[in-house]
């Protein structure tokens, strides 16, 4: 752990940049940013829509600001990356106040030797401006690295990524499956909730309200604030369905500045 100056965090990202790692594909992130720029020359007024959401709720829907091909082959990935993933978790976090998770767990490792896509995308200027734009701030790489990107997996009836916060202030979510509301594996979401590790106090962070339910089609994305927003997804109701999902985690300016612990990320997706 690491506490950085405001000096310190300028000096840091002035010399790194944000770039990406000599594993992640260069013309991979040149063709993803092409196509994406392209999308995005016709659609500001969808993104002017998503940063009014996001200021209000501290989350965006981010429906139709990728363009088809490009969903299309990181749902092809996904499930390319589930099917590679064997690791199952049925654990409670005691910095969350003991809410459970429930699910198959991809770590960022699985991510490093098996995607291509997820990886170069997290690194595609257009994407990264993109979520700057929504935010309304500067998104940085996340700060560590075995949660730039991870994925869950929910099959079975019960399964839930329990009441949560994230370490890092930034998420975005592809939903490559998800199952109809009568289902479960909705979103749920109470922003505005700073994260208390030595009292979590969960239930009267929902006292706070309101409580935001979503519901997502397979193939959409969303884009939140996840420090500070209570978060979880309502268990699976219903036997033979599957909910699956990428998260690429992104750092704001205070997560460099800060001294953080990371017993969630590494109690659900490191062994």
């Amino acid at each position: 752990m690491q506490t950085l100056t405001p000096e310190g965090a300028a000096t840091t990202l002035l010399e790194a940049g944000n770039r990406p790692p000599a594993t992640v594909r260069d013309d991979v992130v040149e063709e993803l940013d092409t196509l994406l720029s392209k999308h995005l020359a016709t659609r500001a007024d969808a993104v002017e829509k998503a940063a009014v959401q996001y200021s209000r709720e501290h989350y965006a829907r981010m429906t139709g600001l990728l363009p088809d091909e490009m969903v299309r082959r990181l749902q092809e990935e996904t499930t390319m990356l589930t099917a590679a993933n064997t690791r199952r978790i049925d654990i409670r976090v005691a910095v969350t106040g003991n809410t459970p998770r429930r699910l198959g767990s991809l770590p960022n490792s699985l991510f490093a030797s098996h995607s291509t896509l997820f990886t170069a995308l997290y690194h595609v200027p257009a994407f990264r401006g993109l979520l700057g734009d929504i935010a309304g701030a500067p998104v940085f790489d996340c700060t560590y690295p075995d949660e730039q990107i991870t994925g869950t997996h929910q099959t079975q009836v019960g399964d839930t990524h329990g009441w949560h916060w994230g370490d890092h202030e930034f998420a975005w979510i592809f939903i490559s499956e998800a199952p109809a509301p009568e289902h479960g594996g909705l979103l749920q979401c109470v922003p505005h909730t700073p994260w208390n590790k030595q009292d979590p106090a969960v239930n009267r962070c929902l006292t706070r309200g309101p409580i935001r339910t979503y519901h997502h089609e397979s193939g959409e994305s969303y884009f939140f604030k996840t420090d500070t927003t209570l978060h979880r997804t309502m268990p699976i109701q219903t036997d033979g369905i599957t909910r699956s999902i990428v998260n690429l985690t992104y750092s704001g300016v205070s997560d460099l500045l800060t001294e953080k612990t990371y017993e969630t990320t590494d109690a659900v997706y490191l062994d």
